[in-house]
């Protein structure tokens, strides 16, 4: 009996583990979205687009570091063949900025990203193939193994777990969750908001009602008078025309304007609501309803951002490079790391000061600091120094005898 017959009695659910092809939406639905969802219709929603671009470009444009850690030593390998295809050209098509905003693009949308690996006849790494989400089907057989379906028109590619390169999101430890499909109602909301609104203005902000006429109308006569009126009311190139009814007819609004439906305060909540979505803070997406762009407060909602948020990000992509990309015992002599000091950096004062404090207390070199500032070694700057100022009493007094002593 396989593993998975054993936990049969699992429901479909966020996180069970069934044989068969695993599914990164929701099973079912507390309410039915008010508008059809796809990749390119939430991208249109400003909130949706500034977020993704924002956990993309910010990771694509880190600096990453293969290390040796098999010495007591760690360090930077720039000869081995990933440290040279991750920060230079993971394929002959794309650049490595432009190759990590395409996977981290289908990771922040859809939960998960595929790269198909290929390998010389030594099994080292030579490229790295990008495969669209939407288009990769992950299928567990019954003896637990994984397969990867990818589908290209009506041709289907099969290939097996050692040769595809997967980050994933949290989920059921096979497929990740997809923020575009769990936060579907979300985006649906605002994209309905936006077409009304939409609408609502190309109508010259005229609300919809109905037209009483005090006698029954043949079919011909009540369309004749829709098209009449339609023309009086309808474009907003009639917006400010004065109507005219006639014969005893009678206006009477039927839809709410934009402020009882508070049109406004709705859009506002669904720019914070997807947001939540995407662990993006609003504020970093040009949302300054209530909160100041001013002061540290700015300051500490952007470093909890790159804690709380980025780092998740970029740990789950460096255990995945280790573990699938390296051989079996190159993975515990090798690491890659991401350079998250980077994000952490603070302005030419602040790092003057946390340098010079590193320096001064022997922590740091005076090369070492100035590598980080780009500049260029100096002789005699590899030796570690410390600020001597707060020294134990009997040394002071050995150093500064009282005259006359000897």
């Amino acid at each position: 009996m396989s593993i998975w017959r054993r936990f049969s009695f699992w429901d479909r659910s966020a996180t069970s583990q069934q044989e068969g092809q695993q599914s990164a939406a929701p099973a079912s639905r507390n309410i039915e979205a008010p508008k059809s969802v796809t990749e390119d219709t939430a991208l249109q929603i400003s909130a949706v687009w500034s977020c993704v671009r924002l956990l993309t470009e910010t990771l694509a444009s880190m600096p990453l570091h293969l290390y040796d850690v098999s010495g007591d030593e760690r360090v930077e390998d720039s000869r081995h063949t990933l440290s040279r295809l991750l920060k230079r050209r993971p394929n002959a098509r794309m650049s490595k900025v432009v190759w990590f905003e395409t996977m981290q693009l289908n990771l922040v949308l859809h939960g998960n990203c595929y790269a198909v690996i290929d390998r010389n006849s030594r099994g080292d790494v030579i490229s790295l193939w990008p495969l669209p989400a939407q288009q990769v089907d992950v299928e567990t057989l019954a003896d637990g193994s994984v397969v990867y379906h990818y589908y290209q028109g009506s041709d289907v590619s099969v290939f097996a777990e050692e040769n595809i390169l997967h980050v994933r999101l949290f989920g059921n430890g096979i497929v990740g969750l997809s923020p575009l499909e769990y936060g579907r109602n979300s985006i649906a909301l605002a994209t309905a908001s936006e077409e009304f609104s939409t609408k609502f203005f190309k109508n010259g902000g005229k609300p919809g009602g109905t037209l009483t006429i005090d006698k029954i109308l043949k079919p011909d006569q009540r369309e004749q008078v829709r098209k009449n009126f339609a023309a009086l009311t309808e474009g907003s190139e009639n917006a400010h025309k004065l109507m005219v009814l006639e014969a005893g007819m009678k206006y009477d609004q039927v839809q709410l304007n934009p402020n009882d439906m508070q049109m406004l305060e709705t859009r506002r909540f669904q720019l914070k609501d997807i947001s939540r979505f995407f662990g993006v803070p609003s504020i970093l997406i040009n949302d300054q309803e209530g909160t100041t762009t001013w002061g540290t407060g700015v300051e500490q909602i952007m470093l909890g951002f790159y804690q709380l948020t980025m780092r998740p990000y970029l740990t789950r992509w460096e255990e995945a490079l280790r573990e699938q990309l390296f051989r079996g015992v190159e993975r515990n002599r090798y690491s890659l790391e991401f350079a998250f000091e980077g994000l952490l950096r603070a302005d030419s004062k602040g790092r003057a000061e946390y340098q010079s404090q590193m320096v001064n207390n022997g922590l740091m070199t005076r090369n070492e600091a100035r590598k980080k500032e780009n500049l260029p070694p100096l002789p005699g700057g590899d030796v570690l120094t410390a600020q001597t100022a707060l020294a134990p009493l009997e040394q002071l007094g050995q150093q500064n005898p009282e005259p006359g002593s000897q």
